[in-house]
């Protein structure tokens, strides 16, 4: 397999024809702060939205009471869904806000309506205390959560690309990666410790509370943080009023199109671990709770340093080659995997989970660096958004559900198989066509 040329080797003359902020020079320890900041900003949204993947299992019956706890579960899974299907509305609204008025006031938007919501969830009083209400207040911040995620990644992908010379931008690119696995790290590891504290009784009862109610603390200081960042939308462009969706779709709509098919292909590999291997541990093969918390944060952590490294290597042999080859192998190791956790083993489970979450997230972290330069500056962060968010409600969304499905209809913990090979191999027939509109956009 050959290397990519240069990928997104956009001529100097780019930075002006895209509106760039004057300040803007994209110089190496710029490029790093924008990676900060974008990516500890990704962490809190990430931790926040994750929190209830990890407890979806003890949230369930408190919330949607049902005589068959795996009926109780598959609804808890579809408000899961339900959030995704909620994203690319929050990619327009957020992405309207960043490409009219700046990037960075869409991130901090983002920033504070997740950190909100979050905060709800752990106030929320539950079915046996007012009833359905509780099941609709929950979907209604559940929903918030779902906007507010539409807006941050896309954001955050865009900031730093834009913040970042060609040369880094890989390395840069991947503090995206990095944060959504940092984010479920951090969430992992407090839930574990709460989890391994409390009885269990008392853990399903009211524990389950005080992670959501830590996101407070955390999101002021990531505002904070956030707020002291440079933006990167000159007001030239910020005063354009060309980032409406129509005018999206007539000037970048194969961007737009190949965004939307990278994000399935992502999502689809990487949910598998982030959302669904969680349930699957516990659910299906029955495995300790506590245990599977600190299975998923080592993943997790072990991922986030496999970003980083793909993301290096990526600047110099190609994006798209990385994230090709990680696909492929991805799809390789997928059945031996499930294979090896099947057997209930916890170090098998280990090793198993984080050769699959390492793949996954080494193959996402260039495709975040790479999508943002699909688009005109007047409406990259719309398009971004908006494309990643549709891939995510096609692919994220229903992974989860169509894996957990697969199980209960054929009795085979193997079977989640079959979605990461379906979206590993459109992984690797996507990475052509983004390598060639890359190149057309560098050319014009």
């Amino acid at each position: 397999m050959t290397a990519d040329p240069p990928p997104i080797v956009i001529p100097d003359r780019a930075t002006a024809e895209d509106d760039l902020a004057p300040s803007s020079l994209l110089g190496a320890s710029r490029g790093r702060r924008a990676a900060w900041a974008g990516g500890v900003g990704t962490v809190i949204e990430y931790y926040d939205y994750s929190l209830f993947g990890f407890l979806i299992v003890t949230i369930s019956p408190l919330f949607f009471p049902a005589s068959d706890p795996a009926a109780a579960l598959m609804s808890g899974l579809m408000l899961f869904a339900t959030g995704f299907l909620l994203r690319p509305i929050g990619g327009l609204i957020f992405g309207r806000i960043g490409d009219r008025y700046g990037r960075k006031q869409a991130l901090l938007a983002t920033l504070l309506s997740m950190g909100l919501a979050s905060t709800a969830i752990g106030l929320l009083p539950t079915y046996e205390t007012i009833g359905v209400w509780a099941t609709v207040l929950l979907v209604l911040v559940r929903s918030v959560q779902g906007l507010s995620a539409g807006g941050e990644l896309g954001g955050s992908m865009t900031f730093i690309a834009e913040s970042s010379s060609v040369s880094k931008r890989g390395a840069n690119g991947a503090a995206s990666a990095i944060g959504i696995t940092v984010g479920y790290s951090v969430a992992g590891v407090t839930v574990g410790l709460i989890s391994f504290a409390l009885p269990t009784e008392q853990f399903g009862s009211w524990g389950w509370r005080i992670p959501f109610l830590l996101t407070l603390p955390l999101c002021l200081y990531c505002l904070w943080l956030r707020s002291r960042s440079e933006e990167t939308l000159s007001p030239t462009a910020a005063r354009s009023r060309r980032g409406a969706l129509r005018r999206l779709l007539s000037d970048d709509g194969r961007g737009l199109a190949l965004t939307s098919l990278a994000s399935i292909a992502v999502n689809g590999t990487c949910y598998i671990g982030l959302s669904y291997l969680s349930v699957h541990l516990i659910q299906v093969l029955t495995l300790p709770q506590t245990a599977v918390y600190w299975i998923v944060v080592v993943a997790m952590m072990t991922s986030g340093g496999a970003s980083f490294l793909a993301g290096r290597i990526s600047d110099r042999v190609g994006l798209m080659t990385v994230t090709r080859t990680g696909m492929i192998v991805f799809a390789v190791i997928a059945v031996p995997a499930f294979a090896a956790m099947s057997t209930g083993n916890l170090v098998a489970v280990l090793v198993a989970y984080i050769a699959l979450m390492s793949t996954a997230m080494a193959a996402a972290a260039p495709v975040l660096a790479s999508v943002p330069m699909l688009f005109r500056t007047e409406h990259r962060y719309t398009g971004t958004a908006l494309g990643w968010n549709i891939g995510a409600v096609t692919a994220g969304a229903t992974t989860p559900l169509v894996a957990f499905w697969l199980v209960e209809q054929t009795d085979s913990p193997i079977s989640p198989a079959g979605v990461c090979l379906i979206a590993a191999v459109l992984g690797v027939v996507i990475t052509f066509p983004i390598r060639r509109h890359l190149e057309h956009r560098a050319s014009h």
